[in-house]
């Protein structure tokens, strides 16, 4: 979790260092492994409420959810290793979490 100022943070809660077959984690491994689509999932919290919460896949951006549960679903063709970062956004001031993952969807 990197938090921002004013209390902000954000923390990516799905997915974490598991595998993962069709959106459903099977067992806790050592990096997370990817099967096919996921529903990546954040939450972000400021005292003065969230604005917008972005996904990124190898900084680009894929989806931007305003309301809880903050969420997307990944369901491209993608075959490799990519950085999953999340940003949260509140009264100007923004934090943000990411993480490395394996990931075959065909």
């Amino acid at each position: 979790v990197i938090s921002g100022n004013k209390g902000l943070s954000v923390k990516i809660e799905k997915p974490k260092n598991a595998f993962y077959l069709f959106d459903r984690e099977i067992m806790p491994t050592n990096r997370a492994i990817i099967i096919g689509k996921i529903t990546v999932q954040a939450n972000a919290y400021s005292i003065e409420g969230i604005d917008k919460v972005q996904f990124y896949v190898d900084d680009i951006l894929k989806s931007e959810d305003g309301k809880e549960p903050y969420q997307w679903l990944w369901d491209e063709t993608a075959i490799g290793t990519y950085e999953i970062k999340v940003i949260s956004y509140s009264n100007g001031s923004n934090a943000e979490d990411k993480i490395d993952v394996f990931m075959l969807n065909l």
